[in-house]
């Protein structure tokens, strides 16, 4: 059985099965079921999955060892050279002040997330009332 590149990918972000599934619309129980090979990745949900990992499908599937075809990896670069002294000011950092590092980008994460669903309700209960 192929390695599994999903499990792989979400942990090296550190993300949970629920995070990524609100990256790729679906369940943390169907995120699980990817992992283990218990489901059929529907080709929604792997499209968003390259996108979100910055890796082609055929990586995530196991076909090929190849994480990022030319364009991805001149998408990586760009983003990687708008973000270089990011980089060298956390590879400075001590191992436990990166751990917290990666705690409160996680909160934010979340923050952003609430925010955005919060964002979302107000949306649809005004177009309830403007429907009154």
């Amino acid at each position: 059985m192929v390695k599994n590149r999903i499990r792989e990918l979400r942990k090296s972000m550190s993300i949970s099965q629920e995070a990524l599934a609100e990256v790729i619309h679906t369940t943390q129980q169907a995120v699980s079921r990817m992992e283990n090979h218990a489901y059929d990745i529907p080709s929604e949900s792997l499209i968003e999955m390259a996108k979100y990992f910055n890796v082609t499908a055929d990586y995530i599937l196991g076909v090929s060892d190849t994480k990022r075809d030319y364009n991805g990896q001149y998408r990586m670069n760009q983003e990687m050279d708008k973000c270089y002294d990011i980089v060298q000011r956390y590879q400075r950092l001590s191992e436990t002040n990166k751990k917290t590092l990666r705690c409160i980008l996680e909160r934010l994460e979340q923050a952003q997330r609430e925010s955005e669903e919060a964002s979302a309700k107000e949306v649809n209960k005004n177009a309830e009332d403007s429907t009154l």
